[in-house]
């Protein structure tokens, strides 16, 4: 199998989970500006917690496991990594001028995420993690996965070409809203 078929199969994967985290953050957003907009929504309690932990832990496991190279394993930073070894090598593959800076700020937006998934959420280490992410960093980390995707896609000759994410045809606030729930 060549090296470009081998791509083309790794990248469905990584773009559907790409797509997943991206739909991951728009949900809850939306839930959030939901709750902003209900104030009998907005009280301390388990709801809010499991929805924002659930959140974050989806969302960093995403990006750990695409930061991870591993033989063994589909990642992104593994997808992106043989491109750029490979670059000259392999007939077909279109590498653009900035592949490698746009593989660099995945990695460097991931690293401040990561350290905190295998450390808090992976495992019970007792090392306290080096940093604790912010949201709007796991959103930079989030922008990166998918900026990345989209190269090695266009590198690859694949389908995807401007975003991972998915367009969603049904809105899935409508059970609020049918609920009275201004959303």
């Amino acid at each position: 199998m060549s090296k470009i078929a081998k791509w083309k199969r790794w990248i469905e994967p990584i773009c559907d989970d790409c797509g997943n985290v991206m739909l991951s953050r728009d949900m809850f957003l939306d839930l959030h500006g939901m709750i902003q907009k209900n104030p009998k929504m907005q009280q301390s309690g388990y709801f809010h917690e499991c929805m924002r932990d659930t959140y974050i832990a989806h969302t960093a496991m995403m990006l750990r496991k695409h930061a991870k190279i591993d033989k063994d394993s589909i990642s992104l930073a593994g997808l992106a990594r043989d491109i750029l070894e490979n670059r000259d090598k392999v007939k077909g593959l279109s590498v653009g001028d900035d592949f490698e800076s746009i593989t660099d700020r995945f990695t460097q937006c991931v690293k401040k995420v990561e350290a905190f998934a295998d450390r808090v959420i992976a495992h019970r280490d007792r090392r306290a993690p080096s940093h604790m992410p912010t949201y709007s960093e796991v959103d930079e980390a989030i922008d990166a996965m998918d900026r990345l995707s989209i190269q090695c896609s266009l590198a690859i000759g694949a389908d995807y070409c401007d975003t991972c994410k998915p367009t969603v045809q049904y809105g899935w606030l409508l059970i609020f809203r049918e609920m009275g729930i201004e959303t």
